[in-house]
């Protein structure tokens, strides 16, 4: 648990909110009719259509009117969101779902794996239950369809594919839209070993990664601004990057690798 602990205050989910995570961002057009309507570092994709409005994350709980800012500046509106979907149900990417929910009537699409989290508010979540001092919670909402690996989500036509990517979460997922990968790079934020609250952890790790090194994106985007360099990429104003993602899986792999190799040897497992 000491080693998670440090892990954890590494990437500040026990220190002080990351300034990032509310800093505004400049909302632009990455590819077609995907939009970035996030923060510095909070990711929220805008994916616009003629019956409606697909949104991916909405970031914290106070996210809600930046976004709607964002969105405007587009040429668009929340109020015409017809589905929201998550990449992984932590409160930095979905504590702003209840309140989008309630300003669109939108309808809420998840993984199995995630929903029962946003349908608790967090509660079950294995990152809440193992750090209970700390508030990861948000606020409940009822997921209206449940995604599985390979599932298509439609509206307007366009057409998402979900890609299951368990790890971070037990439903952490990515979308592919016209040849863009939306992807969950796969961080670790709680136990590997010996963890009863997800006990394939490992096993999922392991799927995903062999899944990712598949996938060959030229243009690609991920949860959180800083895993693509979106600071860069914007002001240079091309998200075609195919060495960048492989790069970026490698090193997230590279990191998985050493945290699983730590634990077995500080409990003993060969």
């Amino acid at each position: 648990m000491r080693l998670f602990l440090a892990t954890l205050l590494a990437a500040g989910w026990l220190t002080a909110q990351n300034p990032d995570w509310s800093a505004p961002f400049p909302a632009h057009t990455i590819d077609g009719n995907l939009h970035y309507i996030g923060t510095k570092d909070l990711a929220c994709y805008l994916i616009t259509t003629p019956k409606g409005h697909i949104l991916i994350n909405t970031g914290l709980k106070d996210s809600m009117p930046l976004m709607q800012a964002s969105a405007k500046k587009l040429g668009f509106n929340l109020k015409d969101v017809k589905i929201l979907l998550t990449m992984q149900a932590h409160y930095d990417h979905v504590a702003a779902f209840s309140e989008i929910k309630k300003l669109s009537g939108a309808k809420v699409y998840a993984t199995e794996g995630d929903a029962a989290y946003l349908e608790d508010g967090g509660k079950s979540d294995p990152l809440a239950v193992a750090f209970a001092d700390q508030d990861f919670s948000f606020k409940p909402v009822k997921v209206d369809r449940r995604l599985k690996d390979g599932d298509v989500v439609e509206l307007g036509g366009t057409q998402l594919r979900v890609i299951s990517m368990p790890g971070h979460t037990r439903g952490a997922a990515g979308y592919l839209l016209n040849g863009v990968l939306i992807v969950n790079v796969p961080s670790v934020v709680v136990p590997l070993i010996g963890n009863k609250l997800y006990p394939n952890i490992v096993e999922d790790y392991e799927a995903t990664f062999v899944k990712l090194k598949q996938l060959q994106p030229k243009i690609w985007v991920a949860g959180h601004g800083s895993q693509y360099d979106l600071a860069a990429k914007h002001a240079k104003g091309s998200f075609a990057d195919p060495a960048g993602y492989t790069a970026t899986i490698v090193a997230a792999e590279k990191t998985y690798r050493e945290k699983l190799a730590r634990e077995k040897t500080a409990k003993g497992v060969r």
